[in-house]
């Protein structure tokens, strides 16, 4: 072999070195898109959830302050309007 054929030799075998890094580089990079696209749809479906949930409870939560809910609850533990006398005020 001369020395020409030894240097095109490690040339060619350098560029399908650097050919086979940059594919596997290329295949790494698409499995951690991959997997950053999945904990994605995870979080969103999560924040829907709770988003839904929170929906939810502020409508249970205005249902339950409503002032019929208040009246009924007041009647069944026996509360009615304060009389005279039983309420008083501390000056600051």
């Amino acid at each position: 072999m001369s020395k020409t054929d030894k240097t095109l030799l490690w040339m060619v075998m350098c560029l399908l070195g650097m050919a086979l890094s940059l594919g596997l580089g290329a295949v790494w990079l698409n499995i951690e898109r991959m997997d950053m696209a999945y904990d994605l749809r995870k979080m969103e479906k999560s924040l829907g959830r709770k988003e839904d949930l929170a929906a939810k409870l502020a409508v249970e939560r205005n249902n339950l302050v409503s002032p019929y809910e208040l009246k009924k609850l007041a009647g069944r533990l026996g509360l009615g309007v304060a009389a005279p006398g039983q309420i008083r005020r501390i000056a600051d």
